[in-house]
């Protein structure tokens, strides 16, 4: 095997040196992606303090946006927040600043509503009283602090008082001769609170001979509750029957119920309406277009690759579409105009060595992708058929998702440029994508890596696209005036 180059060793380690920088300084972002559905609200605050883009915004403990600018209007703040589109908020919605503790990051809590009709994207929230900042809680305690100080200094001149010591001595002194006097009128009663007591006795047993005379009164109410009761017990006798007859399959009701190929086909019925209709609403589409142009140096071993580099200097297009069936999974359609066109294998007899000979047929085509894709927090991984060829990728996504870097190892069969190893070397892609506005993105990378490292040549390329998720293509419809249809 042939030795890599100095340049391309060198090359490589810059490439790998700046993805590992990159990916390591974004690592901790969080927020909403870019390609998640959602929309912004304004918030006006009287300060900032403590804030920064990339604030969460939660409801109840649950985070479901956060702040994406700080503005400054007037003397106050103004906060554009990004919800997630699941939490759509009634227009009586409030929101306040809050902090996850005393001396805690502040974040936003949003309080949903009860009026029927929602906040749209742009629309103002309004905001609630500010709690108390550490700096008014210190201003109060100090306050505090100075009128018990106050309190303090005037119980004690209080108490220092002579006068006010012999006040109160003497206050205590009436209450000793206060509570002899009760004491003496006590003893001197002792007959009269005795007759009190005996009075209120008699009054006691006169209660419990009412108590007995009524008694007889309340047995028969009390029968006439028991009648009842038993009316009630033959009325539910009555309905176990009837529903007894209707489990047996008695009666038209018992019948249809207890009818399993019935009840089956309903259930069928209910689970393909909802399968159907799943099927229809469920899937979010996302159309793109991608753009790339080729360019490199020429291999070192021109015997094997007579013609050169065949894919510098070229262009490719790619028309794909991608279809959501949740947050984390989607599937992925491609159509590709690649410059190399469709390779197949051809097995002819050759007159001059009478034998059989493998051959490369390229014809001009496109290549088809069908691929599912996962993803797992930052990171996604797809697997499928990538430009005619089995083949698995991956991709890291940062600054909520605007920045990807991403690699796909495909055509293990034929491999990068099969007319050179027949057993073919599977083509290797790496890219950067940047999305410096929304639905339009730049990319750049290498193609053949592995092929070009045994050969001693380099394939990159530029590339250029846009994208348009179905919230756009809704929106561009409602724009569309119905006289020019």
């Amino acid at each position: 095997m042939q030795r890599l180059s100095h340049e391309f060793k060198v090359g490589l380690f810059v490439l790998v040196a700046l993805v590992l920088v990159v990916g390591s300084y974004l690592w901790s972002f969080d927020g909403v992606r870019p390609n998640e559905d959602s929309y912004t609200l304004r918030m006006t605050v009287g300060s900032a303090d403590g804030l920064f883009p990339g604030t969460p915004v939660r409801i109840a403990g649950v985070e479901v946006g956060s702040i994406e600018q700080i503005a400054i209007e007037g003397d106050h703040a103004a906060l554009l927040l990004r919800v997630r589109e699941a939490y759509k908020l009634p227009v009586d919605s409030t929101g306040q600043l809050k902090a996850t503790g005393l001396l805690g990051d502040y974040f936003v809590r949003l309080y949903p509503g009860t009026e029927d009709d929602l906040l749209e994207d742009g629309d103002t929230i309004r905001t609630r009283d500010a709690p108390g900042d550490i700096d008014t809680i210190t201003r109060n305690l100090e306050a505090i602090s100075d009128d018990i100080a106050a309190m303090t200094k005037v119980l004690r001149e209080v108490v220092e008082d002579r006068n006010n010591r012999e006040h109160a001595e003497a206050t205590l002194a009436n209450i000793d001769a206060l509570t002899l006097e009760v004491r003496l009128l006590a003893e001197r009663n002792r007959g009269e609170i005795d007759a009190i007591v005996d009075s209120v006795r008699r009054l006691s047993e006169a209660l419990e001979g009412y108590t007995r005379d009524i008694a007889d009164d309340v047995d028969e109410e009390l029968d006439k509750v028991k009648d009842l009761t038993d009316d009630l017990d033959r009325a539910a006798e009555d309905l176990a029957s009837i529903t007894g007859k209707v489990d047996r399959g008695e009666g038209t009701i018992g019948a249809l119920i207890n009818d399993r190929e019935t009840v089956d086909n309903l259930n069928r019925t209910v689970k393909d309406a909802g399968d159907g209709i799943r099927s229809i609403f469920g899937l979010r589409p996302e159309f793109y277009y991608t753009g790339r142009f080729y360019m490199g140096t020429q291999p070192t071993d021109l015997e094997k690759f007579p013609t050169g580099n065949e894919l510098a200097w070229s262009g490719a297009n790619t028309i794909g579409l991608r279809l959501r069936g949740k947050e984390d999974f989607w599937y992925l359609f491609e159509l590709v105009d690649h410059p190399q066109g469709k390779i197949s294998q051809r097995t002819v007899y050759s007159e001059q060595t009478g034998q059989l000979e493998t051959r490369w047929i390229r014809t001009r085509g496109y290549r088809i992708t069908f691929m599912v894709e996962k993803r797992w927090g930052p990171a996604s991984l797809r697997l499928g058929l990538k430009e005619d060829g089995g083949g698995v990728g991956a991709t890291f996504y940062a600054v909520r998702d605007r920045l990807q870097i991403g690699a796909d190892v495909f055509a293990f069969a034929f491999g990068s440029f099969p007319a050179v190893e027949e057993a073919g070397i599977p083509n290797t892609r790496v890219f950067v994508r940047y999305e410096p506005w929304r639905n339009v993105f730049f990319e750049a990378g290498a193609e053949q890596i592995l092929l070009g490292a045994k050969n001693g040549f380099f394939t990159g390329f530029l590339g250029v696209g846009f994208y348009f998720r179905d919230n756009n293509l809704r929106g561009a419809l409602t724009a569309v005036p119905l006289g020019s249809l």
